[in-house]
């Protein structure tokens, strides 16, 4: 009788042939992570062109680019100028492929925060064209710190660039305005209530950031620690508009640099600041749309000076390494 050897892996070569596969695992997964953040941030540079066509679009109709934000009618204290007013993001739904939605607003006697009062049709609309794919934020139930009222209201995560503080050419008057919710100044392309044309963009269309993106999180003393929350000007949902001079929703006039770690109170620390952070949730990078309708991803260790360049559209100042 003939016995045949039976081979079978020892239980020293399994651990090993595991270790070796774990090991492999180990190598990939950050391949495979940095691919897919890859495709994200592709997808959000994509998002920031066609908020840049949108404002193109509209300037083609209109001749100027859109209020960045302005107030409504006063129809009470619960609906006020800001709950009834618009902003940019608003004004270009039609050309973002939402114009069924924008042709049933009611722009006179309407609200645009989360009461609804006849405008219900927005109660969870999500346009993705406003939704950074890195974010890892619901776009209707995360809200913004100090935020009010924000469920079912989508959270914009890209910010209008209504202008810069201090402004770089050094114009003290007629620019800027220090408010109690922060400076608020009108040297970029959005300002609060008014209107900017391409005429405007006097340092180039291809020199002047338009929008960014606002995806990340800032750090703010919370319960007496530093805790990470969204600060994206998000009030009460990401469509209403401006209480004159005080605050607005969906904009930002910049004042700190890109990606900062902390608020600063009484400029960055709630939603309603007007100098919140502009950020992202992609590893180094914050990316804006240019005036041209460009889009780019800038390294966050900018200098603040060039930002503040890039940030205004007519301070006639140079812009070096940009």
């Amino acid at each position: 009788m003939r016995y045949h050897a039976r081979y079978a892996f020892t239980l020293v070569e399994l651990l090993v042939v595991i270790a070796i596969i774990g090991i492999l695992i180990a190598l990939l997964l950050p391949a495979v992570q940095a691919a897919r953040e890859a495709a994200r941030r592709m997808q959000c540079g994509n998002n920031l062109k066609q908020i840049g066509l949108a404002l193109h679009n509209y300037h083609g109709t209109h001749n100027v680019f859109p209020y960045g934000a302005r107030p409504g009618p006063n129809l009470g204290s619960s609906r006020s100028p800001v709950r009834t007013g618009i902003n940019w993001k608003t004004s270009i739904l039609p050309v973002l492929e939402q114009e069924n939605v924008f042709d049933d607003l009611d722009f006179e006697n309407g609200v645009f925060t989360v009461d609804w009062y006849n405008n219900e049709q927005l109660k969870g609309v999500v346009v993705p064209a406003y939704k950074c794919p890195s974010s890892p934020f619901d776009p209707l139930r995360d809200g913004d710190y100090g935020a009010s009222g924000h469920e079912d209201s989508q959270k914009h995560e890209y910010v209008g660039i209504a202008g810069v503080y201090p402004d770089p050419a050094g114009r003290t008057t007629g620019t800027c305005y220090n408010v109690p919710y922060g400076w608020i100044c009108s040297n970029g392309l959005l300002p609060a209530n008014a209107n900017k044309s391409i005429r405007d963009a006097t340092d180039g269309t291809s020199n002047t950031i338009i929008a960014s993106e606002q995806s990340g999180t800032v750090g703010v003393m919370d319960g007496g620690s530093l805790k990470q929350y969204p600060i994206r000007n998000n009030y009460a949902g990401g469509w209403a508009g401006a209480q004159g001079n005080t605050y607005y929703h969906g904009l930002t006039t910049l004042r700190w640099t890109l990606n900062a770690k902390t608020a600063v109170i009484g400029s960055s620390d709630k939603a309603y600041m007007n100098n919140t952070v502009m950020n992202s949730s992609h590893p180094g990078v914050v990316q804006v749309v240019l005036a041209d309708g460009s889009s780019r991803a800038l390294n966050d260790s900018i200098e603040l000076d060039i930002l503040r360049r890039l940030c205004c559209a007519d301070d006639g100042m140079p812009l070096e390494g940009f």
